[in-house]
């Protein structure tokens, strides 16, 4: 897998999906057009250029001192 969160656009994510608003080859989407899920053997196609995606999302907590 490839790191490409720097290529590509998108919303706040809802449980399993995220909604991609802009693809690595720059084709934009309305938001909740373009999905992709978590599951690694589910990648979500893109209808322009192919390539697939997966997401992970990362939380992190901190306490201020």
């Amino acid at each position: 897998m490839i790191d490409v969160t720097d290529q590509v656009e998108f919303n706040n994510p809802d449980d399993e999906l995220l909604p991609l608003t802009k693809c690595v080859c720059g084709k934009t989407f309305e938001s909740w057009d373009f999905n992709i899920g978590v599951y690694d053997d589910m990648p979500t196609e893109c209808s322009n250029c192919g390539r697939k995606f997966v997401f992970e999302n990362n939380v992190k907590v901190f306490q201020v001192e």
